[in-house]
């Protein structure tokens, strides 16, 4: 979450006197203002993200994964509010590759490619029946229900040569979630960098056309 709000009185005081005989409509001109910048920084944050992680554009635009909206400042309370909510991201929507050992992934772009492994058991890719793809990994120690067991072999089907299918559970393995990343310091700052420069373009645009009557 990110709010835009800035000292509200000093600020009117500055643009009034900007303004002038028209100086009534400085809460008004810094309010506008407020909500250009917020709409601005919004688009822009999902690029900041893409410039720290490896996920998947796509996800940065769905709001149910928590793609940022903006809660716009009123004229009662001149502040607005950057938001995100959503779950955690699967492993696979960042760079992920498979290969003899297991699979590989790379979070953060200032990081390497890692070797997913826990206790001996390596990652892979795997396709549900629902034909979801995820990259999970066995729960060593940890087995199926009877159900779950009796899905599985109706899966994969009975036994052969003496083998059963493998009834170690599984964990589809997980990445951080949208508003994590836009919480990471790096995407912090790049974000308030932008926040107050364009707030500052934003107001004296705002002040140039109120004189000019436009």
């Amino acid at each position: 979450m990110i709010h835009i709000e800035v000292d509200t009185q000093a600020e009117i005081e500055k643009i009034a006197k900007r303004l002038e005989w028209q100086a009534i409509k400085a809460p008004d001109v810094l309010r506008l203002s407020i909500n250009a910048t917020a709409r601005k920084v919004r688009k822009q944050i999902p690029n900041n993200v893409e410039d720290a992680y490896t996920i998947d554009p796509s996800v940065l635009k769905d709001r149910k994964r928590g793609a940022p909206t903006v809660q716009t400042a009123k004229p009662g309370n001149i502040m607005a509010v950057i938001r995100s909510r959503g779950p955690v991201n699967e492993l696979s929507d960042f760079l992920a590759e498979e290969g003899s050992r297991g699979v590989k992934a790379k979070v953060r772009k200032d990081g390497g490619k890692k070797l997913l492994e826990r206790a001996g058991a390596t990652a892979f890719k795997v396709t549900f029946r629902s034909t979801h793809e995820a990259i999970a990994q066995r729960r060593i120690g940890e087995t199926y229900t009877t159900s779950g067991a009796a899905d599985r072999v109706e899966k994969y089907g009975m036994p052969r040569r003496g083998q059963w299918p493998d009834m170690t559970r599984i964990k589809v393995l997980t990445g951080p979630s949208v508003p994590s990343m836009m919480g990471n310091e790096d995407v912090q700052e790049q974000t308030r960098t932008m926040l107050y420069d364009v707030l500052d373009r934003e107001i004296e645009k705002r002040i140039e056309k109120t004189i000019q009557g436009k």
